[in-house]
C-alpha cells in the first residue's frame, strides 16, 4: 500500500530543496560546478573547451560522469520495481545511500585538511544521480527533484492552457463545451512549491557557505534525515492499518441452548 499524495508530494519537495543545497554548495565551493542540475553542467563544459583560462573542463565532466554513475547505480537496484510508483522499501534503501554520500561528504570535509575538489563533486554528483533515478519511481508528474526547468515549463503550460479553457468555455454551450484533461490547482500548487523550494535551498545553503564553508553540508544531511524519518514512520503506519483491515473479526456470538 502506498502512502498518501500528500506525503509524496512533501518528499518531492524536500528532496528538491536538497537539491538546490548541492548545486549551491559545488557551485560556490567547488568551482562553479553543478552537481544536481545537469544540464547547466552540459553547457559550463561546452564553454570550458573553448574559454579553459576561466573554466575547468574536468570538474564539469566529474559532476557529469559522478550523476550518471549514481544513476547506474540507483537503477540497478531499483530495476524490479521500476513499473511501480510510490513509496516502498527499495526507494528507501536508495535515498538512504544518497543520505550516505552527503555523510561521507561531510566526513571527508572535517577529518581531512585539504580534500580534493574532484572527489568531493564526485560523492554530491553520484547522491544526486541516485536522487534523480529514484524520484521517477515516486510517480509525481513533472517534479524530477534535480531540477526545475521542466517543472517550471509544465507549471506555465497548465496556467495557460486552464485560463484558456476558463475563457472558451463560457463561449460555448455546455453540452458542447471542450473539456481536455487539465491539471488540477493542486499539482499547479506543488509545481510552484518546488521552483520556490530549489531556491529556498539554495540561499540557506549559500548563507551557510559563507560562515562555514563545505560544512553547510550538514543541512542537506539533515533535511534527508528527517525525510527518510518521516517517510518510514509513513510505511510503518501503513503496514499497520493494513493488517488491521485484513485481519479477521472474531465471532463473539453464543449459541442458546
Amino acid at each position: 500500500m502506498n502512502p498518501s499524495k500528500k506525503s509524496l508530494n512533501i518528499l518531492v519537495i524536500l528532496l528538491t530543496m536538497v537539491s538546490g543545497c548541492s548545486d549551491a554548495i559545488s557551485f560556490l565551493a567547488l568551482g562553479e560546478v553543478l552537481t544536481a542540475a545537469m544540464t547547466g553542467n552540459t553547457v559550463f563544459f561546452g564553454l570550458s573547451l573553448v574559454h579553459a583560462d576561466d573554466l575547468a573542463p574536468l570538474g564539469y565532466l566529474i559532476a557529469l560522469l559522478g550523476f550518471m554513475l549514481g544513476v547506474a547505480v540507483g537503477a540497478f537496484i531499483l530495476r524490479n520495481k521500476r513499473h511501480e510508483t510510490g513509496l516502498n522499501s527499495t526507494v528507501l534503501f536508495t535515498l538512504c545511500i544518497e543520505w550516505l554520500g552527503f555523510v561521507v561528504f561531510g566526513l571527508v570535509v572535517y577529518f581531512m585538511m585539504a580534500p580534493h575538489q574532484y572527489i568531493l563533486i564526485l560523492l554530491l554528483s553520484f547522491s544526486m544521480g541516485i536522487q534523480g533515478t529514484t524520484a521517477r519511481r515516486l510517480g509525481i508528474n513533472g517534479v524530477p527533484t534535480t531540477v526545475i526547468t521542466s517543472t517550471t515549463t509544465g507549471m506555465i503550460e497548465a496556467l495557460v492552457w486552464k485560463a484558456h479553457h476558463a475563457l472558451t468555455s463560457k463561449k460555448q454551450p455546455a453540452d458542447h463545451a471542450d473539456k481536455p484533461a487539465l491539471a488540477s490547482m493542486g499539482s499547479i500548487v506543488i509545481w510552484a512549491v518546488d521552483i520556490v523550494i530549489y531556491g529556498v535551498g539554495a540561499a540557506l545553503c549559500g548563507l551557510l557557505e559563507i560562515k562555514w564553508g563545505l560544512h553547510a553540508i550538514w543541512l542537506p544531511v539533515g533535511i534527508l534525515f528527517v525525510t527518510l524519518v518521516g517517510m518510514l514512520v509513513v510505511q510503518l503506519r501503513l503496514h499497520q492499518s493494513k493488517h488491521v483491515i485484513y485481519q479477521k473479526p472474531h465471532d463473539h456470538k453464543h449459541l442458546k441452548g
